[in-house]
């Protein structure tokens, strides 16, 4: 489909029934969710897509920022007349979810499933949920904008798995990567160090139910934030950052049983 300033989105649908709307992370496409729509189109009108400028979407100059993607996201609501639609964002397509309730609100959206992201990736102190440090972000930034840019990710998707990663699908992620230039991969990675979603990530627990799929070795970090910030919120904690395609079976459970009760 075609977004308003013309940038070309690639988006599939599966299933019938209330809309479920997957945004897959930074420099991913929606075969990441590969292991999921199956088990999630037998109860769900799913809809997935790419964010622009990554995987099968078109490349855009301008855009690339956290702002215009919730934007995208809503534009995509209006667009497909979705409405009582869940969002399930996984890693920093959670920012494109919270950044689109937090501009447009949740006249179109009947819940939210936020999968491994804190809602700002610095951290001030060691016990903080978040990516890391400004400085460490910073880094890793400068790394991606280079001939860095697609070992990083081949290397930071293989430490998501509890076991060990299957080279096919770190093949795949990575060629999937390389779509999108390190300029702008790099620019996402800057936006996304400025945003900070923690007001309406609290917010959106009072409005809509809310799921938290953490991590393991986040999970003390993100329960304590979210004890403290979504006390409506479900929270459940689940390998590693590839839980989503290394725990299928009990990922799509999780979310199934959340989504039929909510």
């Amino acid at each position: 489909m075609r977004l308003a300033d013309g940038a070309r989105i690639s988006l599939r649908e599966y299933g019938s029934g209330r809309p479920l709307v997957l945004v897959p992370g930074w420099a991913c496409s929606i075969d990441v969710f590969r292991r999921n729509i199956p088990a999630f189109a037998e109860r769900f009108h799913v809809i997935a897509y790419d964010p622009r400028s990554q995987g099968r979407s078109g490349q855009t100059g301008q855009g690339n920022n956290y702002a215009r993607r919730g934007d995208d996201l809503h534009e995509i609501l209006l667009a497909l007349s979705l409405r009582d639609a869940a969002l399930l964002g996984w890693s920093l397509g959670v920012y494109d979810v919270l950044s689109c309730v937090d501009r447009h609100g949740f006249e179109r959206v009947e819940s939210l499933v936020l999968v491994d992201e804190s809602p700002t990736i610095i951290k001030t102190g060691s016990s903080d949920w978040g990516e890391g440090s400004r400085d460490e972000i910073s880094a890793m930034i400068e790394m991606v904008d280079g001939p860095d840019y697609l070992p990083f990710f081949r290397q930071y998707i293989a430490s998501g798995f509890d076991g060990e990663a299957p080279e096919g699908i770190l093949d795949r992620m990575t060629e999937t990567a390389a779509a999108l230039p390190h300029e702008s991969a790099a620019a996402l990675l800057r936006d996304a160090a400025e945003r900070d979603f923690r007001s309406i990530s609290a917010r959106a627990a009072e409005q809509v139910p809310v799921m938290q799929i953490v991590r393991k070795d986040w999970a003390e970090a993100a329960q304590r934030w979210i004890a403290a910030n979504q006390p409506k919120a479900q929270v459940t904690v689940l390998g590693g950052h590839m839980m989503l395609y290394e725990h299928p079976e009990a990922f799509n459970s999780a979310v199934l049983a959340f989504l039929e009760d909510s």
